[in-house]
């Protein structure tokens, strides 16, 4: 199942859930619109798992219309726990729909150049980079780019959507956003996507990929600093760096005005993949939910 990838377990079967894992809460970030008039035969579930929040949008298929989402953070870094509350919570997302696209928003990750990419040294790097018990490693071609992604997923938390999308395909956040494709720029590109807690940064310059990678921070200030220090890495002119940002953020954000300060060139991303958005996000940047419109071009 899924689309094309490959995965190792570690030898652990969970069949069980503990049951203190109900003492996370769970927070909603927004809930928007509804489904009900929507014969799921003809919809599309797009979800994005994280370490502390958990998303979903539905789409009307045939109108290629975003007609709802939920989206959910915890503070605590267990997503299996969000995860199952945000099923339990949402009777709509037990229904059989056209198609499931997952997309893991997780930072232990390693891209490899295909040529070079090797099924058990994988396992092993990543075993040995990351050191992670109750995992399981999981391995994606990214054809344009002549790359595999490998990554740690929670194994309660894949095992979890498998049991309950048997047909779903499953991506990590990197491996769409490069399918995806990012506009190119004469000084390089940052295409940055906000969460509550952390955000990712995808950089480029002359078509190459330059980083991809997730950072934690607390205050603005923690954004500037890894964004600066990526453009001292990688040589790329503040003045000249186009910047793309989507996510959580907006204009009056501290994070914005920091950046405002440091960066010239900065847009926020528009809608992607031809997906329109029902009425009821209308009071909504539409950047807000660029991860999940970027799902969409995984449908086949």
């Amino acid at each position: 199942m899924g689309c094309g990838y490959d995965y190792w377990d570690l030898g652990l079967d969970i069949c069980y859930l503990d049951l203190s894992y109900y003492c996370t809460p769970m927070k909603p970030v927004f809930r928007i619109g509804g489904s009900e008039e929507l014969n799921s035969s003809q919809a599309v579930l797009l979800m994005e798992i994280g370490e502390t929040h958990c998303c979903f949008a539905i789409v009307d298929y045939a109108n290629q219309m975003m007609v709802q989402l939920g989206y959910y953070t915890a503070d605590e870094k267990d997503n299996v726990d969000i995860l199952q509350k945000l099923l339990d919570e949402h009777a709509e997302l037990r229904q059989s729909f056209r198609q499931t696209i997952v997309g893991y928003y997780m930072p232990e990750n390693i891209l490899i150049p295909s040529r070079l990419y090797r099924y058990e040294e994988t396992q092993v790097m990543l075993q040995a980079m990351y050191e992670k018990d109750k995992r399981v490693f999981v391995s994606e071609s990214i054809g344009d780019w002549q790359l595999h992604n490998a990554y740690c997923v929670p194994a309660a938390t894949h095992q979890l959507l498998e049991r309950r999308f048997a047909t779903g395909s499953f991506w990590h956040i990197y491996s769409v956003i490069l399918k995806n494709g990012i506009q190119q720029h004469e000084g390089g590109s940052l295409a940055i996507d906000f969460k509550t807690d952390s955000f990712s940064v995808v950089a480029m310059k002359n078509n190459s990929l330059l980083l991809a990678q997730i950072f934690s921070y607390t205050r603005s200030g923690d954004v500037l600093y890894w964004l600066l220090k990526i453009c001292e890495q990688f040589s790329l002119s503040q003045n000249d760096v186009r910047v793309s940002l989507s996510g959580l953020i907006d204009k009056q954000s501290a994070v914005f005005k920091e950046l405002y300060q440091y960066f010239l060139n900065i847009e926020f991303a528009s809608l992607e993949n031809d997906i329109q958005l029902s009425g009821d996000f209308e009071e909504y940047p539409v950047h807000f939910f660029s991860s999940l419109y970027k799902l969409a071009s995984c449908v086949s």
